[in-house]
């Protein structure tokens, strides 16, 4: 059984199209600038959820590596 419950998110008017690079990417970013300003609140969460759903676990893993040795190249 499982604990984690699952739910479709809504789509994000930002990104109308089918590839969903940018908004994996800014998602991310969003998230990261969010809980750097304004800590671990729900609305932060919303972006990661939208990032851990769209994004391929190899790409969030790389980006954790270089955020943690002050190398990743976005804004956040």
């Amino acid at each position: 059984m499982c604990d984690q419950e699952f739910r479709t998110l809504r789509i994000d008017p930002r990104y109308p199209y089918t590839n969903q690079t940018k908004a994996c990417y800014d998602n991310y970013c969003d998230y990261y600038k969010c809980t750097r300003l304004l800590g671990e609140i729900d609305d932060c969460k919303l972006f990661k959820r939208y990032f851990e759903t769209i994004c391929p676990n190899f790409w969030i893993s790389h980006w954790d590596e270089l955020r943690e040795k002050g190398a990743f190249p976005g804004p956040i």
